[in-house]
């Protein structure tokens, strides 16, 4: 299915977000999103083991950006942001791999959407499956993450995919438009457009 048309389909409520486009290919180019330069963007979950991995594996992939590149994000741990930034400068935007709804208060562990915004972070995750299923996050949760991280000016990438099971049972349509209709929840069309929201469509069973 196109994923852009998916999104439209769910901002503007139809049933049918993930069924395959009649458009034609040469409408779809005319259009704002198929002219979007391409956004390619890696996650390092609990990896590299130390700063000083950080900073070699920042700088091979920095070396290999020239100006023709598409634009490239890394989501790396929240100890090497700093780091990486400094390392790979302008090049490469650096996000964080999670950001937790709550602006300050109680709770052990969390990273604020302002604290990020503070070291010069822009971008967060939201919704990736490892966190849906280790930490039990849930929809609900995973769009006041993006709620909180657009009410701060900031961006969010929402994560959405099935299972293997939900593929084989031909679900993946109705999950990944379940997921995008609530982590997508008060977030206006406008703001969708504007930029402040990516989608990244991974399913779990093809995450290495």
């Amino acid at each position: 299915f196109s994923l852009p048309a998916a999104v439209v389909g769910v901002i503007a409520g139809t049933t049918s977000a993930f069924a395959p486009s009649s458009l034609s290919t040469k409408h779809h180019a005319s259009t704002e999103l198929y002219n979007r330069k391409p956004f390619i963007t890696g996650n390092w979950k609990l990896n590299p083991s130390t700063k000083g991995e950080a900073i070699q594996l920042a700088s091979e992939i920095a070396k290999a950006i020239t100006p023709e590149s598409p634009d490239v994000a890394l989501f790396v741990p929240f100890p090497f942001i700093e780091t990486v930034q400094n390392v790979v400068g302008d090049k490469i935007t650096i996000g964080a791999e999670m950001v937790t709804p709550e602006m300050n208060g109680a709770f052990t562990g969390g990273i604020s959407a302002p604290m990020l915004k503070s070291i010069g972070t822009q971008w967060a995750l939201a919704g990736h499956s490892e966190r849906r299923t280790i930490n039990k996050e849930t929809d609900e949760y995973i769009n006041a993450q993006c709620l909180k991280l657009i009410e701060q000016d900031m961006s969010a990438i929402l994560c959405i995919g099935e299972t293997l099971t939900e593929f084989e049972s031909d679900l993946a349509g109705s999950i990944c438009e379940m997921q995008l209709k609530k982590g997508l929840a008060n977030i206006s069309k406008e703001v969708l457009l504007s930029g402040h929201v990516a989608i990244a469509y991974e399913p779990v069973w093809a995450i290495g």
